[in-house]
């Protein structure tokens, strides 16, 4: 049964499986790579995949579980330990020798940015003095993200995409989809899960660096949630998809847009108290 594009569900007499197929045979190797270093090391928290003679595709076992939902304590707490778990991955495999792209959080946004803004022919018209509030905090974000001192954080594998449908919690929680793992700084990968998870719990930044220790492992990078990383990524994609699709995602990203841009003034509060403690 095909799931999605290059995505299937295998059902077999010996079990049910999950079929992906790269077009990169590239991709296909690096990802194949990744799950052989976890499945040496025993990492607890993905499916290991399958030999096969076909290059191009991967086959894993099917993992039945729910998505995490961020509005749950528990899930979130789940989550945060799979990903310090991986990230800990650094003290039995030197990642850095291996194929895997590098990250810079600060230029890929710089990048996003200027993305949005060469779009301002096709964005003003759909979000009027909003456009300009984002392109505010956005150059207000980055300017005290050029100030942040680095901590000499050892590089390890990052997942990339730590979406909530990633993780998939049961008896034995997993995490999947590792197309976009790379290599950088823990705290970069912490920071983009709390960009996910804040408006799931009201943007209460306190609330969530209390919940779990390993947050604190990206105090120093906390202005980076100044960023309006959301916005600007659910807005360029607007433009990528059709008009039908497009009046699907405006429903809700009108709301989305209104509700941030409301919470920032006690969001930079709260960036401004927590990192004082």
């Amino acid at each position: 049964m095909q799931l999605k594009r290059n995505c299937w569900k295998w059902e077999t007499k010996s079990g049910t499986y999950f079929v992906k197929f790269y077009d990169e045979l590239y991709n296909a190797q690096r990802v194949k790579m990744i799950y052989e270093k976890l499945k040496k090391i025993e990492f607890p928290y993905f499916a290991p995949i399958r030999s096969n003679s076909a290059p191009h595709y991967i086959v894993q076992r099917w993992i039945d579980g729910r998505q995490a939902q961020y509005e749950r304590k528990n899930d979130r707490q789940q989550v945060l330990d799979m990903l310090q778990c991986l990230h800990e991955t650094n003290n039995e495999v030197n990642w850095g020798e291996e194929m895997i792209p590098v990250h810079n959080l600060s230029y890929k946004w710089s990048v996003r940015f200027d993305r949005f803004l060469a779009n301002e022919e096709k964005l003003l018209p759909l979000l009027n003095d909003k456009y300009y509030s984002i392109i505010n905090l956005t150059e207000l974000a980055m300017k005290k993200m050029r100030k942040v001192k680095g901590k000499n954080e050892k590089k390890t594998l990052l997942h990339g995409d730590v979406v909530h449908h990633n993780f998939l919690l049961s008896d034995t929680p997993k995490m999947i989809d590792f197309d976009l793992a790379t290599l950088g700084e823990p705290s970069d990968e912490i920071i983009l899960w709390l960009h996910r998870v804040l408006p799931n719990v009201d943007y209460d930044l306190t609330l969530l660096l209390q919940q779990h220790s390993y947050t604190s492992k990206a105090k120093h990078k906390l202005d980076y949630l100044l960023y309006p990383n959301e916005l600007l990524r659910e807005w360029l994609y607007v433009l990528q998809v059709d008009d039908k699709q497009r009046s699907v995602l405006l429903e809700y990203l009108y709301p989305l847009t209104d509700q941030t841009l409301s919470k920032y003034p006690q969001l930079i509060k709260q960036i401004e108290a927590n990192k004082q403690k």
